[in-house]
């Protein structure tokens, strides 16, 4: 299944860095497998087949490629309890920074839905 989000190549300004360009790629891959994962009732303890299962029906080209433990930590990531208004600003900022760039950061919406903060380099 083609996804919405598209790679670093496609998405990115040309020149944009190389680890930048990663970062996106995994960041965007985890919240597409998240979205997919929650939608299934999995949380972070999903096993690696069924992350590699998911992964594969969101890829494209690449669809037989082993998750790295990167992006196997940044899915684990963004399956995490979300962040919502009742957390700490503490806890928010420090969910953010230290996820980000490379893991979405799972968050609550004011409709209670949840959402996957993916960060677009700028």
């Amino acid at each position: 299944m083609k996804s919405s989000l598209g790679s670093a190549v496609f998405f990115l300004p040309p020149g944009t860095p190389g680890d930048v360009a990663r970062g996106w790629n995994r960041a965007a891959l985890a919240a597409q497998v998240a979205v997919r994962a929650a939608a299934l009732g999995l949380g972070a303890d999903l096993t690696l087949d069924q992350m590699t299962g998911l992964a594969q029906v969101v890829r494209d080209d690449d669809a037989g490629r082993p998750l790295s433990p990167t992006t196997q930590a940044a899915i684990r990531a963004a399956l995490r309890r979300p962040l919502s208004l009742a957390d700490a600003p503490e806890e928010i900022a420090a969910a953010v920074f230290s996820h980000l760039p490379d893991s979405p950061v799972p968050v609550l919406g004011p409709d209670g839905r949840r959402y996957f903060l993916v960060a677009v380099p700028g």
